[in-house]
């Protein structure tokens, strides 16, 4: 491949793979939100329901990133005379991957707990009424 050739698909590739991301980071902020604001007044069944497409969608869009990073990273190693900084010849889809499963088992985490709290506190009030 010529250089523009070669910059032309890291281009692409780092324009898909954020663009990806960013979707995965609206869902995850979106699901936070979500939880925070209305967690305790939904049922188990909803909840379950929420947490299960939340975990699709952003499992799905974070790999669309990852693999897009993977691509860029090749072209990187295979093209290294037309890398212009060093950061370009970092390991991006590792650490894309590793923010990705760390946001979702947090955002799991999270799910899990506030409905621990929300049915501690539905307790509470059974027992003071």
């Amino acid at each position: 491949m010529s250089e523009p050739e070669v910059i032309e698909m890291i281009n692409s590739h780092a324009n898909a793979a954020m663009n990806s991301f960013t979707i995965y980071l609206t869902l995850t902020f979106a699901f936070l939100t979500t939880i925070y604001v209305v967690g305790a007044k939904l049922s188990a069944t909803q909840s379950v329901v929420v947490t299960i497409l939340y975990q699709a969608w952003a499992i799905s869009f974070g790999l669309v990133s990852v693999t897009h990073l993977r691509a860029f990273d090749s072209i990187a190693r295979e093209y290294p005379e037309f890398m212009r900084s060093q950061l370009f010849t970092l390991p991006w889809s590792y650490f894309s991957l590793a923010i990705i499963t760390f946001g979702l088992i947090v955002s799991l985490i999270y799910a899990i707990s506030n409905r621990k709290e929300a049915s501690l506190a539905v307790n509470a009030k059974i027992g003071d009424g």
